[in-house]
Formats: C-alpha cells, structure tokens, sequence
C-alpha cells in the first residue's frame, strides 16, 4: 500500500531534528580546528577530548551563526542562556556527556515556510540551540572491528526541533532542503550532507484520520541524505500501518535507516523515554549578551529565499516555480535581481537566466557564478532581441560567446557574425519570391502552409540572423501585392 492511501485512514504527525554543522574556524569551545578531509584523529584536542583539566571556552562564531539563524526564522533570540552536560555513553563521546542546551537554549519558537502541492505552509519550531558534535565510528563487519575517529568531536553544531506539525513524508524532504538553502543564504554552513555537516532524525507516530490524538512514536536516527528523509519516513509509516492494521500496538522504538536495503530497522525498543541526566556545565557560566550585540548580527541577515519567491510572484507575476529556481541559491537570486534593476523584463530576465544560462553552466557541471555573464551585457542581448536587431537563435550563440569567452557584448557585436541591420530585409524577401514564381501562386491559391517555406528561404539568405517576426511582417506585404 502506498503512502497517499494509508493517508486516507491515517493521519501522519512527523517532528524533525536536524543537525547543521556551523563553518566556524574552530571547534566550539576550543581552538581547535575541524575539517571533513584529514586523517583519522588528527584535529583533536585535550578539550575536545575530554581530558582531565582542559576547560571549555565558547566559540563567539558559534553564538553569531545561532542568532542569524534566529533572525531568520523568526525565533525569539535569548540575551541569556546556558550550556548543559548531556550525559549518555557511547564509543564516539568522549567525555561521556555532550555539552548542548537544555531548559534556556538561544533560539526559541520561529517557523519556516515551506511550499507543498503549491500551497504555503509554516514549519513551526521548538527551538534552536547550540551544542558540540561528537565524534564518528566505522564499523567493519567483515572483521568484527570498530574504529573512532575524534576529529568531528567537539564541532560546533545547531540543533532545530521542529513542532510535530509536518503531515506527509515529502513535507519533511522540503523542509529540509529549505534549511540548507536557509543556512546557506546566511552563510553559516554549506550544509554538505554527504559530508555529515547536515543530519537529521525524525520522530513519526500514526493516529486514526480526525482523531486529534498522538500516536506512539517511534524515532529514526541519523539521515544523512533528501531523498532517504522521504524514504525513511515512508518507511516507518509502512511498518506502523501494517502493525495497527493487525491489531497490535506500536512499541516506542529507535531505528536506524538500511541504505542498502531501502527499509528503517529497529536499533533498539525504548519502554520510556531517555532520561540523560542533564544538568548546568559547571565549567561554562551563564552567557549575557548586549542588546546592541544581537541588533548587529541581525542586520547582517540577508533577504532570504521565501522573501524574494514572494516578492516575485507579488510583483512580477512569475509563477512558483520559476521564483523555487532563482531563489535555489542566493547568487541566482543577487544576479536576477540585478538585471531585472537594470529595467529588464522580470519575465524575460526570469527565461534567459533559468533557462539558457542555466544551460550552460550545466554543461560544464558546474554551481552558478555571476561573473561569467556580466548583467550589463544579459541586458543588452535582451533589448537586442526586443529590437529584431539579432534573432533569439542569435542571442543564444551570443550568450555562449560571453560565458566560454569572456569577450564583453560590444566586442562580440562588433565582430559582425550576429547583427542584421546593414541587411535589406525588403530587397532579400522579394529575391526569395522572384526565384519562387510557382511557390508563390500556390500560396496565393490557398497553400498557406507555404508560409514556411518562404521562412526558411529567406534564413538561408540572412543566415538567420533576421528575427521571425520581422520576416513574417514583410513577407505578409510583399505577398499581399
């Protein structure tokens, strides 16, 4: 049975937490550096470590990436909070506890607006808060070995809970796919997933349809990729439904997602929930931070992608999907902006960069840098257009010219290979249909098709580079005489 019909029995209530790790030059509370490619416990410490005596500091880089995180989401930003040893054992934490946040974390409530089955929704948060990663194992079936590695222990990290508010396993994948695109707008982290800097854990629970009520929840750990958050989650909602269908209640669980076999398996069943013991790090006070402080890292908060896809079907009337495609990242987003400033047509502007230069870049497999087609001269090649100066045909070789030359359009004009003006459209036309006598009676006799025909004559003469409009306009006249 698939998803969509087990949902029309069964409501779904799926919660989310993610974990992004911050691009911070240190770890966050010791100055030791982390970085995904070095070799295995090479970027330790005796803080991250845990060894006796070291003492932690907090990492300001950490507290400014948490309040533009805050600022915006819309989360209330604390100018006092606290850090907390979470204590539970396991290989790859070191000290026996992570330092996170507990009861007065820095970021509380906020929502995300997401977009599903063209509708707005508002992912609402719990919290954000700050903490520090541990570090990660490597398990070898095949000689019974386990290995650690403590280069990740200690990175600084922001954990964002989300309210049990998404309703369907696809909401969960766009919701994670707009924090990366968030925390990569505010430049806080690239949110590599194949590089764990951006994991996620998803708690999902199955209640009659219109019940109102919660189901017996079950927790999936560890995500590591879009498509498996959807696939995860679909997972579980299988196995619940197929549990409930048979009469038998869900146990609380704790699964892990099989790659390789497409499927959530159960880690371990949970008769409660975990205590872990928390209490204030005795070693880390109290954080106060000024007000001015906070007021300086919010006006750093650039506008965001949910604010311009608004903005441009508000004002441009471009649809959803255009505006998800110029907002996918904030480089796209800066350099549409900039031609459509310079009065071009936001559906024009919205064509040539989503589509043809997209292109391009493409081709080379390649992310987008404005700097390869300057605006000024995507401006230019588009007001060429409009004025039947060069053809579409033409605009698109001009548009590859300045991406793979970096010639500016003047030079490319100048070279004489894309503009029509010096030719005699009217003299050009009326040698077509000199040499095209019979053509031309059949078409007066009623074979309008062959409309086509004179088209094509006539772009072998221009060599295409006389837009269609103009070409029809004169063939129009000349074969009405």
């Amino acid at each position: 049975m698939n998803i969509n019909e087990i949902n029309k029995n069964w409501d779904f209530t799926i919660g989310l937490e993610i974990h992004v790790q911050l691009d911070c030059n240190s770890k966050i509370f010791s100055n030791c550096q982390y970085e995904y490619e070095n070799s295995p416990n090479s970027l330790t410490c005796p803080t991250s470590l845990g060894l006796p005596g070291a003492l932690p500091n907090v990492n300001q880089s950490a507290i400014e990436s948490a309040i533009m995180f805050g600022k915006a989401v819309n989360g209330k930003i604390s100018k006092n909070f606290t850090f907390a040893r979470k204590h539970y054992f396991y290989p790859d934490l070191p000290k026996g506890y992570q330092i996170s946040q507990f009861d007065q974390p820095i970021i509380s409530g906020g929502s995300v607006p997401i977009w599903w089955n063209e509708k707005e929704f508002n992912i609402d948060l719990t919290r954000a808060h700050l903490e520090e990663d541990s570090g990660k194992s490597f398990h070898n079936n095949d000689s019974k070995k386990s290995n650690v590695d403590y280069n990740r222990s200690g990175a600084a990290l922001i954990e964002i809970v989300t309210e049990p508010v998404i309703v369907h396993p696809e909401q969960a994948k766009i919701f994670m796919q707009r924090i990366k695109q968030i925390v990569n707008y505010i430049n806080i982290s690239k949110a590599e997933m194949e590089k764990g800097k951006l994991r996620c854990d998803a708690n999902i629970s199955l209640s009659k349809k219109g019940s109102g009520k919660f189901g017996v929840k079950t927790e999936i750990k560890n995500i590591n990729s879009f498509r498996n958050v959807q696939r995860a989650i679909e997972s579980e909602i299988i196995r619940q439904n197929k549990i409930l269908n048979d009469g038998k209640e869900v146990q609380q669980a704790t699964l892990t997602w099989n790659n390789d076999k497409n499927v959530a398996e159960i880690m371990r069943i949970k008769e409660n929930a975990d205590d872990y013991r928390y209490f204030p790090d005795p070693d880390l006070p109290p954080v106060s931070l000024e007000k001015s402080f906070i007021e300086d890292i919010k006006s750093s908060v650039p506008i965001l992608p949910f604010e311009y896809e608004k903005k441009w079907m508000n004002k441009y009337n471009l649809s959803l999907n255009e505006c998800m495609i110029l907002s996918s990242s904030k480089d796209i987003a800066k350099y549409f902006e900039e031609v459509v400033g310079l009065d071009v047509s936001p559906k024009k502007a919205s064509t040539w960069v989503s589509t043809e230069l997209f292109r391009l870049f493409n081709e080379i497999n390649t992310v987008f840098d404005s700097s390869k087609v300057e605006a000024k001269d995507l401006k230019i090649l588009i007001d060429e257009i409009k004025k039947n100066k060069i053809t579409q045909n033409s605009g698109k070789e001009i548009l590859r010219a300045l991406f793979e030359t970096g010639k500016n359009i003047s030079e490319i004009l100048q070279s004489g290979d894309f503009d029509s003006s010096d030719m005699n459209i009217t003299e050009i036309i009326e040698n077509v249909l000199s040499d095209c006598q019979n053509e031309v009676l059949r078409y007066k006799n009623g074979e309008d098709k062959l409309i086509g025909f004179f088209i094509g004559q006539v772009n072998k003469e221009t060599k295409g580079k006389v837009s269609h409009e103009v070409i029809i306009a004169e063939l129009s006249k000349k074969l009405k005489d």
